[in-house]
Parts: C-alpha cells; sequence; structure tokens
C-alpha cells in the first residue's frame, strides 16, 4: 500500500496541537477562574458544576448528530473538510470569550447566564469541528501502521499543546485570564488551518449514499453502534480513563495552592515532569503497539494509569523527599499512561470502525466518533460534580487537603474499571491486519 506523504500526515497531525488544548484548559483552569473558592465564586459552586455538566451533555447529545451529518454531507471538498473549515474561527473566538466574565468582581447571575450560553456554544463549536476532524483520520488511509504512525505524530503535537497547557499558569499570572483565553484560541486557529488548505479529501457527491435528515434515523445509527461488541467495550473503558484523567487535571492547580501553599505560577513545576515523561513514552507506546498490537499497548496504558493516578494524592506521605518532591515524582509518572491515551483510542476506534464495515458494508466514523463522544463527555462532566463535591470535604470554604486527596484516589479507581473493561476487548492484529478474537 502506497506511504501518505510526510506534509499530509503533518497538515492533518497538527490539528493535534489544539484538539485537547482547549478542552485540558478549561477542565484544569476554568473552575478556578469561576469558583477559586466558595466565599470568592464568580458563580455559585453547585450551578458551576450544574452548568458545566449541562453543557457536557449537550455536548454528548449533539455530537452523535454531528456525526449523522458529516457522514452523509454531499461536497466536491469531501464530508468532513467543509465542517473544519466553517467551524475554526467560530471555536476560536468561543474559546477565548470564555475568560472573559461580563461581572469578575465577585458573584452576579450576569456571570451565571454567560457562563452558560458560552460553555453551551463552546462545546456545540468544538463538537462540529472535533467529531469531522477525528473521523477524517480513516479516510486518509486504511493502512494499520500508517494510522499508528499518523497517530503519534498527531501526539506529538497533542505534547506541544500540552506544554503550552502546562505554561497556562505563568500565562494567566503575566497576562491575566484573558491570555489564558488569547492563546486557546490562536493556537486553534493555527492547529486547524493546515488541514483544511492542506488535505484533499475525496469529493462525497454521488460517491455516499444520501440518507434523509431524520432524528429516527439518527436514533436508529447510533443504536447500531451498540451491536458491535468492540465498540461497547472500548467506550466504557476510555469513558472511564477520561473520568480519571480530567479528575487529575482538574485537581493539580488546587494542589498546588492549597496543598502546597504555591501560587498558579508554580503550577509549570507539576506539570513540567508530567510533560517530559510523555514525550519519552510517546515513542515507547508506538513501539509496543507495532511490536505487540494496540491490545497490548492500551492494557499497559490502563494499568499504569491505575497505579500512578492516586500517587498525587499520597504526596506527604512517601518517606522520601518532601511534599513538593513527591508530587513532582507522582505527576512525572502520570505522565507515562497519558501517553498511552494521547496515541492509542484514535487507532483503536479506527479498527472498530473497519470492523464495522465488514457488519454493515458502510463507513460510518462519524456516528461512532460521535456516540462515543456522547459517554465520554458525560463521564467528563460526571467528573467536575464529583470533583467539587470530593474538594469541599468536611465543609470547608476553601478546598481541602484531605479532598483533594480523595480526588486523586477516585481517579486511580476509575482507571482500574477502564482496565477491567477494556480486559474483554475482542480486536487484535496480525501480519498488518485486525482480526476479531473468538
Amino acid at each position: 500500500m502506497q506511504q501518505l506523504r510526510f506534509g499530509t500526515k503533518l497538515s492533518y497531525a497538527m490539528g493535534g496541537m489544539a484538539l485537547n488544548l482547549a478542552n485540558l484548559v478549561i477542565s484544569q483552569w476554568l473552575m478556578k477562574l469561576y469558583v477559586p473558592s466558595r466565599d470568592s465564586a464568580l458563580v455559585a459552586c453547585a450551578l458551576f458544576a450544574g452548568i458545566f455538566f449541562s453543557g457536557r451533555f449537550m455536548d454528548g447529545v449533539i455530537d452523535p448528530v454531528a456525526g449523522f451529518i458529516s457522514d452523509h454531507f454531499q461536497s466536491k471538498r469531501g464530508r468532513r473538510i467543509p465542517f473544519i473549515a466553517a467551524m475554526t474561527v467560530p471555536a476560536a473566538l468561543v474559546s477565548f470569550l470564555l475568560w472573559v466574565p461580563p461581572y469578575p468582581g465577585g458573584a452576579h447571575w450576569l456571570n451565571a447566564v454567560y457562563l452558560f450560553v458560552l460553555v453551551q456554544l463552546f462545546f456545540v463549536c468544538w463538537t462540529f469541528l472535533a467529531n469531522p476532524y477525528m473521523a477524517l483520520l480513516p479516510e486518509i488511509t486504511s493502512d494499520l501502521d500508517e494510522r499508528v504512525n499518523i497517530a503519534t505524530m498527531q501526539a506529538v503535537f497533542l505534547m506541544i499543546g500540552t506544554f503550552i497547557f502546562g505554561a497556562m499558569g505563568a500565562i494567566k499570572d503575566q497576562m491575566g485570564w484573558v491570555g489564558i483565553g488569547a492563546v486557546t484560541g490562536v493556537l486553534t486557529l493555527v492547529s486547524f488551518f493546515p488541514t483544511v488548505f492542506a488535505i484533499k479529501e475525496k469529493p462525497s457527491i454521488g460517491r455516499i449514499p444520501k440518507e434523509r435528515f431524520r432524528l429516527a434515523t439518527i436514533v436508529d445509527w447510533t443504536r447500531t453502534t451498540f451491536k458491535n461488541r468492540s465498540f461497547v467495550i472500548l467506550v466504557a473503558a476510555t469513558s472511564s480513563l477520561w473520568f480519571a484523567l480530567n479528575m487529575v487535571i482538574l485537581v493539580v492547580p488546587f494542589w498546588v495552592q492549597y496543598a502546597l501553599g504555591m501560587t498558579d505560577r508554580e503550577v509549570v513545576l507539576l506539570m513540567a515532569p508530567l510533560l517530559v515523561v510523555n514525550i519519552v513514552f510517546f515513542f515507547v507506546f508506538n513501539y509496543i503497539a507495532k511490536r505487540f498490537g494496540k491490545f497490548a499497548a492500551f492494557v499497559t496504558t490502563l494499568a499504569s494509569a491505575a497505579i500512578t493516578m492516586p500517587l498525587l494524592g499520597l504526596s506527604g506521605y512517601l518517606p522520601f523527599g518532601d511534599t513538593m518532591f513527591q508530587s513532582q515524582l507522582a505527576m512525572a509518572l502520570v505522565g507515562i499512561p497519558v501517553s498511552g491515551i494521547m496515541v492509542l483510542p484514535p487507532a483503536l476506534l479506527a479498527d472498530v470502525i473497519d470492523y464495522d464495515e465488514t457488519l454493515t458494508g458502510r463507513r460510518r466514523e462519524g456516528i461512532y466518533y460521535g456516540v462515543q463522544a456522547i459517554f465520554q463527555k458525560i463521564a467528563i462532566g460526571l467528573s467536575i460534580a464529583v470533583a467539587t463535591a470530593l474538594m469541599y470535604a468536611g465543609g470547608s470554604e476553601t478546598p481541602s487537603v484531605w479532598g483533594l486527596r480523595m480526588i486523586s484516589a477516585s481517579a486511580g479507581a476509575a482507571a482500574l474499571v477502564s482496565l477491567a473493561f477494556f480486559a474483554r476487548y475482542p480486536i487484535r492484529e496480525r501480519d498488518g491486519k485486525a482480526f476479531v478474537k473468538g
């Protein structure tokens, strides 16, 4: 099979720089802006959790719709590129506006209304951008090794975005909250424009069967994805994993302030060890996936996540070093599974979609990414609600260290649940081809 040109792979992979950046930033910092503590919140703590969960829920509901529409979209530029072109600028704009509350001086109903509207717009714009972008990967190439290579290149850009994310505390201290929005918005434009202008997708007019847009049809397509056992298992595993990862991401700035007694500028001191280890293990997981298969690589990812994610909460109790050193070591070790999380799920889902084609005779990338997103985004929304409840354990007006330790422990438990789900995943690889075990 002919290999893709490096420039083609690079143009697609660059989207990874902003793909998770906006989500990571709002997961770690948005609560710090709107609810730094109960007594200085711009929006009441419970209301913030409700607004964020409603946004994630709406995001999940819209995802299958976005997937269905892009699966059947008829245009000379293909099914996915038109959506990426149309939604890049709106997504960048909303990603900026979230960080400019109308009443930054304290609690006010305008802040709640503004946050609710912007959160809904944020998730709608990013759904119609990210879903077609992710669904484009299986169409770029059907070669399994090339998919892993592209996913690895994409993960490198994810890592670049994550490095920038790791420096957001310093950016915030230097430029204010608006600096976080400006950096996120600009990187969104820089990341996705190469895909828009450099990737040549096949025209879909006459190539893709037309399907009338009806809610009943979308519901039916959604329902049929659950007949694919491999997909059900993968969704259960990745949703639990994103619950775990979001808990770890969210807790870091609060841990720096309340457990270590430092400022937002020092968040980078915990994020840097994670990012350095993350880069190294990109290549480790790429090798494991090619040498032993993606199943073995993802099992390794999940097992290491279950072991390492609770370690931050144990910092201060370990028999070596001070709390700061133990916290940095814990975050460095978390960088190991984060590499696998960045590299492997897109390639795994591409294999699941290939298997679906053998069952249905149709390419349905969008609906699969959409249905997966329902559960992953609900899991992320639930993680915000759970973390918010745990953070104030003991009834304090400020986050308690004990509550932060409980968040870390909950992340490890969720990763263990993810491992239990994925152990039953049936797709394996032999001679560069995927097959269903048993």
